[in-house]
């Protein structure tokens, strides 16, 4: 029974991420979902399996077929993270990935011409899919999922899986195996549960446009009028709010709070993110500004800088800004003047104009 329950999980894994690449046409979610059903075939090529299903080959047939699929899954793993991590277009990501592709084909062939043993044919294909697992693991945890989200079991279980997978080919003829099967499986769950939230994940569009508040960068210092620009914001349910101080109720806009606190939002329009994640949290805006989100307000800079420095701080409120400008919005950055030293708020200045109250009226 826990053999069909490990074909439907990967199965329902492989189906949620193709709907999510099917859903934002992102070209690592193409790779992963591949990679997926390279997974999915792994589990029903395997002999109790098929057993199961009413088909009984002979297992010895079955090996090399697994051990070349799992060469193609650590391989479609491995330009998934490579993708992410930004090295696929790079020279040396290229030739690992070749290098990959035809040591590892190579590698197989070899072995199933000389009729190596099991433990033989699958020493390099299956700790290399257990390496391109867990270094998906922390590809998809540093430039996409992040932490302290249920999205987040994806990239652990896959990271678990592939240490297990590792020792792989000394442990599957021993009475240990069955035991690393039971945690492979436990870790499986870990992650469908994380694709299917990670696929589900909806960025809701705003409900009308905000026509009084212009475009560009601007900082406020008066907490009356960051008051009203959120109300107008609410009021037409366009915005993101990126905040240390979260809503007690649940927000019209999303809310995306900056803590070391708490782990999980209480607020479903609410996620929490890490100050030290900064660009994740740009990632986050930007799914919320292709929806047609056109303000963004950070109130929370100085909080930023004293956990990542001025210079980091900064280079990432610029990066916002380019990203809002990029798809004609507004980036307000609620902010004390007398907390930045002369130098500090010089570059602040040059980059950031002051919203005067005269150039906007809340929105009707």
């Amino acid at each position: 029974m826990l053999e069909i329950l490990n074909v439907l999980m990967r199965f329902f894994t492989w189906e949620f991420a193709l709907y999510r690449w099917i859903k934002k046409r992102e070209e690592f979610m193409l790779f992963l979902s591949l990679a997926l059903w390279m997974d999915f075939l792994a589990a029903l090529a395997q002999a109790p399996v098929l057993k199961k299903l009413g088909v009984t080959p002979e297992a010895t047939s079955l090996l090399p077929l697994l051990a070349m699929l799992a060469v193609a899954h650590g391989i479609l793993l491995l330009a998934t993270s490579l993708y992410l991590l930004g090295r696929l277009k790079n020279l040396h990501g290229q030739l690992l990935l070749m290098g990959t592709v035809i040591g590892g084909s190579a590698y197989v062939l070899l072995a199933t011409i000389y009729s190596l043993s099991s433990v033989a044919l699958m020493a390099f294909p299956v700790p290399f899919m257990g390496t391109s697992l867990m270094v998906l693991g922390y590809a998809l945890i540093k430039k996409e999922v992040g932490v302290k989200n249920i999205a987040t079991l994806f990239p652990i279980g896959a990271f678990l899986l592939g240490a297990i997978n590792l020792a792989y080919p000394v442990t599957m003829t021993t009475s240990f195996g069955a035991y690393l099967y039971g945690a492979g499986a436990a870790f499986r769950a870990m992650m469908f549960i994380g694709m299917m939230r990670y696929a589900l994940f909806q960025v809701t569009p705003p409900r009308a446009p905000v026509v009084d508040i212009p475009q560009g960068a601007f900082y406020v210092d008066d907490q009356e009028y960051l008051q009203i620009i959120l109300q107008t914001m609410e009021s037409a349910g366009n915005g993101v709010l990126i905040t240390r101080n979260p809503p007690e109720h649940e927000p019209p806009i999303p809310v995306f709070w900056v803590t070391r606190v708490a782990s999980n939002s209480p607020l479903e329009n609410m996620i929490t993110v890490l100050p030290t994640d900064m660009g994740i949290l740009i990632d986050l805006v930007k799914r919320h500004l292709e929806k047609g989100h056109s303000i963004v307000v950070l109130d929370c800079f100085e909080y930023l800088a004293l956990e990542n420095g001025f210079e980091s701080a900064f280079k990432f409120l610029l990066s916002l800004k380019d990203h809002i400008i990029n798809f004609g919005g507004t980036l307000i950055v609620a902010t004390d003047p007398s907390t930045y030293p002369e130098k500090q708020w010089k570059l602040m200045t040059r980059e950031f104009e002051r919203l005067e109250f005269k150039r906007m009226t809340r929105s009707q």
